[in-house]
């Protein structure tokens, strides 16, 4: 189970960043946390409407104090029964909802919860990205990071195929088009000082995680770049989950 080797603390806040499948990821942890009560999901940018066949509770409103109210009221009028919530504003367009400020957790009753994940940015589907300014927007109060990357990226060409905004910010992030992404060169975007991790603040855990290792052909180079996430220097970094969503793999390396 993906939950028990990322082994968040009860009632933890986690904020999610990066590219290669965050929202999967998030969903992916709803469902194991939810045989422990109702899991609370949320963004602090946009998302698209959950699909109904997903089975979420979709709690929205433009006002702020009324929202945490109908959050809370919800959760504990139906404490005998579980919901996977997801709590926004309303629609910024007909496909996006609108996230929450980042103070919103803020006096929220995190007992309620066993888990609270927040979606702190997008990455257009790129299993890579080079964040904007003001990108991510995390949540504030969190105890862990989670920055995202997809394996499927590794060995390919440096370039705005590959990684989100390459065209923008390659040249603040030292970069060079055509040149394979190896681990270490994926490690050093992920893990990059102005990176998805650049807001982190000490005493929050951060708990990368390598997506779409989807085969043990795949498992060598996933591997290697654990290991350069693990030493890269910038961010401290105690363990790397790795493994496939979709194929319900999951491993972790640690120090």
């Amino acid at each position: 189970m993906f939950s028990k080797l990322f082994s968040f603390k009860p009632h933890a806040l986690v904020n999610f960043v990066g590219g290669g499948g965050k929202t999967i990821l998030i969903h992916k942890l709803m469902d194991e946390h939810c045989a422990q009560g109702s899991v609370f999901y949320t963004t602090t940018t946009r998302i698209h409407p959950p699909d109904p066949s997903e089975g979420l509770v979709v709690i929205s409103s433009d006002h702020l104090p009324l929202l945490k109210l109908m959050v809370e009221r919800v959760t504990r009028a139906s404490s005998n029964r579980t919901y996977k919530m997801v709590i926004t504003r309303h629609f910024v367009s007909p496909n996006l909802l609108r996230g929450v400020p980042p103070d919103f957790c803020t006096g929220i009753d995190r007992a309620l919860f066993p888990i609270l994940l927040n979606e702190a940015d997008g990455a257009a589907s790129f299993s890579l990205k080079l964040p904007r300014e003001g990108e991510p927007v995390l949540m504030e109060g969190a105890d862990y990071l989670v920055p995202v990357i997809g394996s499927d990226c590794l060995n390919q060409p440096l370039g705005p195929k590959v990684v989100f905004r390459f065209q923008l910010f390659a040249e603040k992030f030292s970069l060079t088009a055509g040149e394979p992404i190896t681990p270490e060169i994926a490690a050093g975007i992920l893990m990059h000082k102005e990176g998805v991790c650049k807001d982190w603040k000490p005493g929050t855990e951060i708990i990368p995680f390598i997506n779409k290792v989807d085969s043990s052909d795949k498992d060598s180079a996933a591997r290697d770049l654990a290991d350069a996430i693990l030493h890269n220097g910038t961010f401290p970094v105690r363990k790397v989950i790795l493994g496939s969503v979709l194929q319900e793999r999951v491993d972790s390396i640690s120090e």
